[in-house]
This record gives C-alpha cells, structure tokens and sequence, in this order.
C-alpha cells in the first residue's frame, strides 16, 4: 500500500473526524495485540481504510469507548469497544503488504535502503508469518500480486494498463473477502479494482523522477520519456476515470454506517491528494 487514500479534514464534520481517528487507533491497537509492539510504527491510512469498508458493510456495530493512548499515556484516544474481524483483517493487511514491500525495496533500493530493510526483516516476516496462519488467503493474494508485478517489470515495452493490472487485482480480491454474496463480490471486485489501479498510478506519477533517476521501473517512464509533463492532461484523465469507476461501484455497496466519512475519502480526499501529485509534477 502506498498511502494516498486519506480523508480531506476540511470538509468533515468534528463528530466524523472523531470517528474516523477511532478507527485508526483501534488499528494501532489491534496490530499491538495482533503482532507486536513495533508493528503499530507500520500503520497506514491505506489499510485504516480497508477496516473503515470493513466496518460498514458489517451487521454489527462495536461503539466507541475512550481509553489512554498507548504511545501516550497523557492522552485518550477513542476506541471501537469489541474486537472485531475487520480490525483484524486490515491488521493482517498491513502487516503482510508492509513484509512484501521490504522484499521489493531489497530487489529494487539503494544500498543504505537495503540495509535498513535486511535490518527490519526478521520482525516483518515473523508478523508475516503469524498473519498468514489467521488469514493464509490474504497472504496468498499479497505473494501473487507482487510476484505478478515482478514479472511484468521485467518488460521493457510495459504498457500503463498492464504494469498497474496487480495492484489493481490484490486491492479487487481483498475486498471481495468483505463479501459472500456472488453478486455483490462483483461489485467489490470492481470498487477494489479501480481503487487500486488509481493508487498504482497515482503512485507512479508521484515517483517518476525517483524511478528516473535510479533507473527503476515505471510504466510513466518508458510510455512518455522526458515528454511527461507535456501528458499531465492525459494522466489526469485516466486517474479521473479510475476514481469515476469506483465510485459507481461504492455507489452499489451496502454501506450500513460510516458513510459520510467513506464519501469524504472517496469524494475529497482521493481527488484532493491526486491534485496535489499533479500539481508537483506539472510544477
């Protein structure tokens, strides 16, 4: 996960921002229960939004309850009351995607962002490992998308569409385990989907000159060469569709509680991160 799917502050209310830090929290909690200490420094809006789908697509809704803050006994933070599978999903989430990016970093990173990654190693994969014996499908969905993307990497003449295909499917499974119904998985599938392609793109616009200067892959990079700024229309365009996408298919979710904070996300926030992306790049 990259972290561009954050909330636009601005435009909510006081009692969803309230609501919205509850859940992150409790994520920073559950991932201390779950793993380790340590692995509440891991934490991600990416994956805080993955418990925030969870959780309102769920029947039952835990409340809220105010305790101290782990990091900072002087603080109280509000809490969801009881644990729940979405919390612990999403913990899973982040700590099987944080392991899998490590080994990407190793691959791909400079020789100091090497370092630091066989050094953080030994913790990220024996979270990993404790993940994958509570939800061994999560871990087999993250492997396959990172294998996937290692392969396609390996094509000098990548298009765009194909080089974003994994992340965009990891993202349309992992949503599709907040479902049983057949019809409505579909539906998840296509939200999931289109919501990971924008990451991967956005993701790649974002890194372009990195990428460039390291010589690393991106898809941006071997479409436009040096003439990128002079396609920023066209890359607003496809990211716009991508979100316009997702959001005919959250617009078909059965979203019980949470819906102002998950339109506020999906509405503002998306589109407010993207801007400030292109905007960098334009400048």
């Amino acid at each position: 996960m990259f972290g561009y799917i954050t909330i636009d502050k601005s435009e909510m209310l006081v009692k969803d921002y309230e609501a919205y830090k509850a859940v992150y929290c409790t994520l920073c909690k559950q991932l201390g229960k779950d793993y380790s200490v340590f692995s509440r420094f891991i934490l991600n809006y990416d994956c805080t939004f993955y418990a925030l789908t969870a959780l309102a697509l769920s029947d039952d809704c835990p409340g809220f309850c105010s305790s101290r803050c782990r990091f900072n006994p002087f603080k109280k933070c509000n809490y969801l009351k009881n644990d729940t599978k979405a919390l612990s999903l999403a913990a899973a989430l982040t700590v099987v995607t944080f392991y899998y990016k490590l080994v990407d970093n190793i691959a791909d990173g400079s020789f100091f962002e090497k370092l630091l990654c066989y050094i953080i190693l030994p913790y990220a994969s024996s979270w990993k490992k404790l993940a994958k014996k509570k939800y061994p499908e999560i871990d087999a969905i993250v492997k396959e998308m990172s294998d996937s993307q290692f392969e396609v990497e390996k094509d000098e003449q990548c298009l765009i569409d194909k080089a974003a295909e994994p992340t965009a499917l990891m993202l349309a499974r992992v949503m599709e385990l907040l479902e049983d119904d057949p019809q409505k998985r579909r539906v998840h599938h296509n939200f999931g989907y289109f919501l990971g392609k924008w990451i991967y793109l956005l993701d790649a616009v974002n890194d372009f000159e990195s990428d460039k200067k390291h010589k690393l892959f991106n898809p941006y990079i071997i479409k436009y060469g040096d003439s990128k700024k002079e396609h920023i229309d066209e890359i607003r365009q496809s990211l716009d569709n991508c979100l316009s996408e997702a959001l005919l298919s959250y617009r078909l979710m059965d979203i019980k509680r949470f819906d102002r904070i998950m339109e506020n996300v999906l509405y503002y926030g998306l589109t407010k991160r993207q801007k400030e992306v292109l905007e960098n790049k334009e400048k």
